[in-house]
């Protein structure tokens, strides 16, 4: 498999710090970035055509199906993966259109198993 571009967009502090340091244990994703906000995400996805995005709703400057949605409007390739903080948040990221949509509090194990097939397709 080809080396991917990971992005995570999450507010800066533990939960990014361990998304960010999970991708990096992850053989198959050669670059992770991050940012904060969607605005932020959106100029990068332009740029750089990520593989994949992680996306953290939480505390965001822009509802989740809104975010899901401009993603897959400006970068139709890349793979969404949101996780949310509540079944409503779930429900609202699946409606938008992610690719995968999960719960928060799962292991790091089914994490990083929901990213592998979302990389491999």
């Amino acid at each position: 498999m080809e080396s991917a571009v990971a992005c995570i967009v999450a507010q800066p502090g533990p939960m990014r710090s361990s998304l960010q340091m999970l991708m990096t244990t992850m053989p198959q994703v050669a670059v992770v970035n991050a940012v904060g906000d969607a605005g932020a995400l959106l100029g990068l996805g332009n740029e750089q055509q990520p593989d994949l995005i992680l996306l953290d709703p939480h505390r965001s400057d822009t509802p989740v199906s809104n975010a899901v949605q401009q993603i897959q409007s400006r970068c139709p390739q890349t793979r969404c993966l949101v996780l949310a903080d509540s079944v409503q948040q779930q429900q609202e990221a699946e409606a938008a259109g992610a690719h995968r949509v999960l719960l928060k509090g799962l292991s790091g194990a089914r994490l990083s198993a929901a990213i592998e097939g979302l990389l491999t397709g």
